[in-house]
């Protein structure tokens, strides 16, 4: 009875094994096969990038899929909408390009550059805080 119950069911993807629940897959948007994410090497976070996907075997016709275009560039969810409205999210790369680029201006104020093992209560003692 196993035997049968193997024969019947349906195989995906290049490895020919059967859709698992726990898994992810993705459809070829050519030829409408699915494919197993890890026998494809994408993962299912990189799977809501995708716009348009073509397998191995389509590839070679089509060409590599497409990605989604970003919306908000600035943002770490640059798949939401309102394309523009937030501002520029810390973090992201364009944050960090536009502070390594900002010139700040100098507030007079020295930072002491001291080894650990150098504060201890004497020192504080004699140069209390500042």
């Amino acid at each position: 009875m196993a035997a049968l119950k193997e024969e019947e069911e349906e195989v995906y993807c290049v490895c020919r094994k059967p859709y698992y629940h726990d898994q992810f897959m993705i459809e070829c948007d050519v030829c409408k096969e699915w494919f197993h994410g890890s026998c494809i090497g994408i993962e299912e976070f990189q799977g809501n990038d995708i716009e348009t996907y073509h397998c191995p075997n389509c590839q070679l016709e089509h060409g590599p899929l497409v990605l989604k275009r970003r919306r908000n560039w600035h943002r770490h969810d640059y798949s939401e909408l309102n394309d523009g409205s937030k501002a520029i999210q810390s973090g992201t790369v364009v944050f960090v390009n536009m502070l390594k680029e900002r010139k700040f201006s100098s507030s007079g104020v020295e930072f002491l550059y001291l080894n650990g093992k150098d504060l201890d209560m004497e020192w504080f003692h004699t140069n209390g805080f500042k």
